[in-house]
């Protein structure tokens, strides 16, 4: 079983909700073969069930049988062998996630074959047909260093955004040159964000980025404070800040610009800006007397130097104003919905939740809809709430999507979503 592999977790996991007791071994095996779909659902969820049971309903009928299965960890590896080509999406999403967490506590001294196993199996899902699953398989080993580098260079590779960008934000087995070929190969948007995104980049790496002139990239590597940022990279950026005033803002913000950066973009930015800059280096009197004269210059040339505040606000700092607030409600995120906000949605989550940001978006990256469902539970809103969110922000498809009882009500109850969320900490 896995957990002859991997120890298990650190301490152990409470039974889950609504299965009883584990039957004697002659019962179960009646049930494996003749028992209802029901009485096989529950008999698989077991996790010190007999692995010959476990690895017989690998192959049951019922896809929700088979979705148990994958999802327990007391699976022998030959059984999770053959749900890895299991025709059902949701089963390869389950064994993914589950596979994609148990893989990084493995130990250099355990059995070499059943090692073997168990990479294969994960190899087989990171390149699964379905964006989600390898999606699943990618956030899972995004901080993974015990695993081949193939698996990781072919997910950063993947030509679908939501798989190749955790791994390019995070995975320490990609080296800076790693990052220079990727860059090279022609990266656009949300890949070169993530790579722009990544904490200390090297100067060689940002220039690359800045090179593609790609503006989402530029404002992520602004906005990542341990980017090294070199001042070649920043002349170029002041190029680009020229018609960008979201990058003058980032810009302005940042305390290591060099002096001919700041002389560059006090030609242009406006007076708002024009006072931060003046404000923040006052400690310069050369520097700040250069910079009023720009402005008077400026002013005699006819320019307005309109000081109005730009009002946008990353959604991380939205949600944490409307929760101190007190309007961080179902009603607010509603609305957010409505308005195709969904990053701040995700971050809304988190916080209503509880939740650290990072892992209620793992939750919702799995697109498995019992995920999101929970997460919306412990976020205190409703049912109604929850099926936007599965088809929305988590993109789960229309066939899986779970939606509420006969009265409107969550379909799981209080200790099932309690014991899926545990899952994920």
């Amino acid at each position: 079983m896995l957990k002859w592999i991997f120890g298990k977790r650190k301490g152990k996991r409470k039974a889950k909700p609504g299965i009883g007791k584990k039957p004697p071994y002659k019962k179960a095996r009646d049930i494996a073969d003749k028992g209802s779909v029901d009485e096989r659902k529950k008999l698989a969820a077991h996790e010190d069930m007999e692995p010959e049971i476990l690895y017989y309903l690998a192959s049951d009928k019922a896809p929700e049988v088979r979705r148990e299965i994958a999802e327990n960890v007391g699976t022998p590896l030959q059984a999770d062998a053959i749900l890895a080509k299991d025709p059902n999406e949701e089963v390869r999403c389950e064994l993914a996630r589950k596979i994609s967490r148990l893989i990084p506590d493995l130990k250099p001294e355990q059995n070499e074959k059943l090692a073997n196993m168990a990479m294969q199996v994960l190899t087989t899902l990171a390149r699964d047909e379905l964006p989600r699953v390898r999606a699943i398989v990618s956030e899972e080993l995004k901080h993974t260093k015990n695993i081949p580098k193939k698996i990781i260079t072919e997910l950063a590779e993947d030509l679908d955004d939501i798989v190749s960008a955790p791994i390019l934000e995070y995975s320490p087995l990609l080296s800076g040159k790693d990052l220079l070929m990727l860059v090279a190969s022609g990266m656009k948007s949300k890949k070169l964000a993530a790579v722009a995104r990544r904490p200390k980049i090297d100067t060689q790496v940002v220039d690359a980025i800045v090179d593609t002139g790609e503006t989402e990239a530029i404002q992520d590597v602004l906005g990542n404070e341990t980017a090294q940022i070199s001042d070649n990279a920043f002349d170029k950026i002041s190029d680009h800040a020229e018609t960008h005033e979201q990058i003058q803002h980032m810009m302005v913000d940042r305390d290591d610009l060099p002096v001919s950066t700041i002389q560059r973009i006090s030609r242009f930015v406006n007076g708002s800006l024009m006072e931060t800059l003046i404000n923040r280096h006052r400690g310069q009197k050369e520097l700040v007397d250069e910079l009023r004269s720009t402005v008077k210059d400026r002013i005699d040339r006819g320019e307005t130097m309109e000081t109005e505040e730009d009002t946008y606000e990353p959604a991380s700092v939205r949600v944490e104003k409307d929760f101190a607030a007190g309007i961080l409600n179902e009603e607010h995120l509603q609305k957010a919905l409505a308005e195709d906000d969904n990053t701040y949605v995700r971050f809304a989550l988190a916080k209503l939740s509880g939740f650290q940001s990072e892992d209620a978006s793992k939750m919702i990256s799995t697109g498995i809809g019992k995920a999101i469902v929970s997460l919306s539970w412990k976020a205190g809103l409703t049912m109604k709430t929850a099926v936007k969110l599965q088809t929305q922000i988590g993109r789960v498809k229309r066939g899986s999507v779970l939606q509420g009882d006969a009265n409107g009500n969550y379909p799981l109850t209080a200790d099932e979503m309690d014991w899926y969320l545990e899952s994920f900490l």
